[in-house]
């Protein structure tokens, strides 16, 4: 009795998970709460507005605020002065031993700065990539879940048909071991029935082990337990309006996430050049500056020696670089022939993105043909393993020949199980090429399942 609240509290948590990974949505939504990949993806995505800000202050005036008290001295001499009505007169202050204190504060901010330029579009351009990058972590996040999910799906489906199939060879080889011992069968068809059925053992016992792992991985991603997930309806699973594949090509070298990741970082490389570039331009600052020195103490012309300085100016300063040897130069040349490289590895990811599209598009155009040719295959695949079935009763097929029909059938119904996840994963893949993978295809492929 004490440990009925605990069995209790177990069903419902096992209640609980069978509820939230019934389908692709609750396994999507549990895997966005876990996944380590996404949770870094998400902090990225939230550096940006830092970027931003980082990128307005560089424009921000600059205050700064200095003092210092310590021990020091001062020897200043004027000729040819004027004072009190006479000319050419010297003045001569001296302090040999005095405490010396200075208090400035000054203000400065750009208003020309080619390098200050670069620097804010660089970090503006960096906010823009994190943007994209969330976009592909969420893209990249759908499509594990829904391939950790199918695996697990394809598996068990597959491990059932192995399992059928081990049933039905078992009583096949104990039929023919039957007749076997009244004469009605040779040792040979013995032999070959007791080797199918060791060799399907051998595929029931790797399948298992493979359903094992599926369920493992689902967990992982997930944290659910993987049990009776909802598996492909037998229904047409072809979208009703797939462009044509030039348009999806179109969409992807728009749309990509990956391809305006490497576009922004040839931007970010263009602006690089124009930063080191910026290293021999002129640059104009608004400044205000204040500054206070005061110093007490002894002296040769006095006991008793003071010497106080205040300056202060208002304006802008003006700097302009003569000469850096050749450095800045070689520097720009460099980073030029970087955005070049960049420039061609995007043509090359183009390609690939191309071959992508296509090649999904391409599994999904011809999908429903292969489905109805499979489904018609598994279709007379059972039919024919009846009529050998009736056969070998009486003894006009062969014992291979009724092995083989029970093997053939199997292969038919798992080659139709597979393409209709192949043709469901497809969907997303051409999504995700796109770059228009969201929450919504994924929504729609999980209206698939049953």
């Amino acid at each position: 009795m004490k440990r009925l609240p605990l069995i209790t509290a177990l069903a419902f948590a096992g209640f609980t998970s069978f509820a939230q990974a019934a389908d692709l949505m609750s396994s999507w939504e549990a895997a966005q709460a876990r996944d380590p990949e996404i949770a870094a993806a998400r902090a990225l995505h939230e550096q940006a507005a830092f970027r931003l800000e980082q990128a307005k202050a560089l424009w921000a005036p600059m205050v700064s605020a200095g003092g210092a008290v310590g021990v020091g001295g001062a020897d200043s001499q004027t000729k040819g002065a004027e004072a009190m009505g006479q000319s050419n007169v010297t003045f001569k202050t001296n302090v040999n031993l005095g405490v010396l204190a200075r208090a400035s504060i000054g203000a400065q901010q750009a208003w020309i700065s080619p390098e200050r330029e670069a620097q804010s579009k660089q970090l503006e351009l960096s906010a823009q990539i994190a943007e994209k990058q969330w976009l592909q972590a969420q893209q990249n996040l759908i499509m594990k879940t829904s391939q950790r999910y199918f695996d697990v799906v394809a598996a068990e489906l597959t491990l059932t048909v192995l399992q059928r199939q081990q049933k039905a060879m078992k009583q096949a080889a104990a039929e023919i071991t039957k007749r076997q011992s009244v004469g009605d069968a040779s040792v040979m068809d013995v032999q070959e029935a007791n080797a199918r059925v060791s060799e399907i053992r051998a595929q029931v016992l790797t399948q298992e082990n493979q359903f094992v792992m599926k369920k493992v991985a689902y967990r992982q991603l997930t944290g659910q337990e993987a049990t009776q997930l909802k598996a492909i309806a037998n229904i047409n699973l072809t979208p009703t309006n797939l462009a044509d594949p030039s348009v999806w090509v179109q969409r992807a070298k728009q749309q990509s996430p990956g391809l305006q990741m490497m576009s922004l970082q040839q931007a970010i490389q263009g602006q690089e050049a124009k930063r080191i570039k910026a290293g021999n331009a002129m640059t104009v600052d608004w400044v205000a500056q204040a500054q206070l020195d005061r110093l007490t103490g002894t002296g040769n012309y006095s006991n008793s020696a003071s010497n106080q300085m205040a300056q202060y100016m208002v304006g802008i300063q003006l700097n302009a670089p003569l000469s850096t040897g050749g450095m800045v130069e070689s520097r720009e040349r460099e980073a030029l022939k970087q955005v070049e490289k960049l420039r061609y590895d995007q043509e090359a990811a183009e390609l690939n993105i191309e071959q992508q599209v296509r090649d999904a598009w391409q599994s999904l155009n011809s999908a429903q043909a292969r489905l109805q040719a499979l489904s018609q295959s598994e279709q007379a695949s059972k039919a024919r393993l009846t009529a050998t079935r009736q056969a070998h009763r009486t003894g006009s097929r062969t014992t291979n020949e009724l092995l083989g029909a029970e093997h053939d059938t199997a292969q038919a119904e798992l080659a139709l199980l597979q393409l209709r996840i192949q043709t469901a994963m497809d969907q997303l893949r051409l999504y995700a090429a796109s770059g228009e993978l969201t929450e919504v295809q994924l929504r729609q492929v999980n209206a698939l399942l049953k």
